[in-house]
């Protein structure tokens, strides 16, 4: 059934009056975040179950990090923004999905080697600097919505500048733009990044792990079912061999000191106190299927409220489904752990923990077809036809507009 976009003088007709821009997406996160720091904090005052930490802080950081890469908009000016927004993450193709077990491959193992033959506190002090200075860019980004949630008027742009790079073989442009939001995160942002890398505490590689799982799942961007499925389950082999089959991953998780990991005290009251770990990747990868879920369910809202003209129910059926599988899957690895007391390819649990959820769902609602011919693209076109009109096509939307640039 084909439907005919609506003029845009009446495209917001249908739209709820209560949903406003990046509400779907923030004003949820304000628990969320108290409960990270929260569970963080914790340990420090009584024991919390290992199995606790865990789960609260992957399950958390998914949540936000989700609801993060998706907005709704209701008038025309915050419809634009929307659009700018989905073009900001990296979208990922079939071929990029394909060989991403291979890239990842490569680089572990190149890791793994250099620990074997560099002396490992010159590889870290290299490592801590690269991390440290991409986990104050995350910080800065996350602190910089937060203010902008709280204080709208942190958006208001305060530098910009256009600067022309030309060297010999190559030139770019780079448009330098910061607002009032952008340039008070970056100096808070500067405090806790100083701090880790002269002390290197646990609390603030929690802190920076975390801004990575959450800004990793907000930027890196699938744009279909169809790549999701492929990603997940090449790195669902990927991860069984390189730790069942090897010593390779589980060595460069214990020897690389940087925030790539999660750390969880079994007991901040003993004289030696030991931490369990999660590394991020069990956090992110599986995190932006799920955040692509989220995507789909509210680009069927979207629709239904610009194209179909029709009133929507707020539902995510597909997200919750989504985040329960990695929910249920997350306790079925530690508890593994437990029972054979031997570090475990986590993503051997959570990739069918997400994809047969969604699988499931799809037979139930009788969508499986239409799960498999998602094109997130082609609903922003959709949509952008819909609600701006001609107008997209004369002057091009931010997707078309970064198309265009690269």
């Amino acid at each position: 059934m084909s439907t005919q976009p609506a003029p845009a003088t009446n495209a917001f007709a249908n739209a709820p009056s209560h949903l406003k821009l990046s509400t779907f997406s923030n004003a949820k996160s304000g628990i969320a975040y108290f409960i990270l720091i929260l569970f963080n904090l914790l340990p420090y005052v009584v024991i919390v179950p290992v199995s606790v930490q865990l789960f609260v802080n992957s399950v958390v950081c998914l949540y936000i990090g989700s609801y993060r890469s998706v907005s709704l908009a209701v008038d025309k000016d915050s419809f634009v923004k929307h659009l700018a927004k989905k073009a900001e993450g990296e979208r990922m193709t079939s071929k990029d999905a394909y060989l991403f077990p291979v890239y990842g491959s490569a680089v572990l193992f190149g890791l793994y080697a250099l620990f074997k033959f560099v002396p490992k506190e010159y590889l870290n002090m290299l490592l801590g600097v690269y991390f440290t200075f991409l986990g104050f860019f995350c910080l800065t980004q996350i602190i910089d919505s937060l203010l902008e949630t709280v204080i709208p008027k942190s958006s208001e742009i305060v530098f910009k500048k256009q600067l022309n790079i030309k060297i010999p073989l190559y030139s770019t442009v780079i448009d330098l733009e910061f607002s009032k939001g952008q340039v008070f995160a970056a100096i808070i942002a500067i405090f806790p990044t100083v701090m880790y890398y002269c002390s290197k505490h646990w609390l603030l590689n929690n802190l920076f792990g975390i801004a990575f799982s959450i800004s990793g799942i907000q930027n890196l961007v699938l744009p279909s079912f169809k790549v999701g499925f492929i990603l997940l389950w090449g790195l669902f082999f990927y991860d069984i061999f390189w730790v069942y089959g090897t010593d390779v991953m589980v060595t460069v998780a214990k020897s690389v000191d940087a925030p790539i990991k999660l750390f969880f005290p079994i007991n901040m009251f003993a004289e030696e106190v030991k931490f369990s770990m999660l590394g991020l990747g069990d956090i992110v990868i599986p995190g932006v299927f799920v955040a692509m879920c989220l995507r789909y369910d509210v680009d069927k809202i979207i629709r239904k409220i610009f194209v179909e003209k029709v009133k929507p129910v707020l539902a995510t059926p597909y997200f919750n489904w989504c985040f329960i599988g990695y929910s249920l899957a997350i306790i079925v690895t530690f508890q593994v752990m437990i029972w054979f007391n031997h570090a475990q390819p986590a993503l051997l649990y959570l990739v069918p923990g997400c994809t047969f959820s969604v699988l499931i769902q799809s037979l139930i609602k009788g969508e499986y077809k239409e799960i498999f011919t998602y094109e997130e693209e082609e609903q922003v076109k959709l949509q952008e036809q819909a609600i701006l009109g001609k107008e997209a096509t004369e002057k091009g939307s931010p997707e078309k507009e970064k198309a265009k640039t690269q």
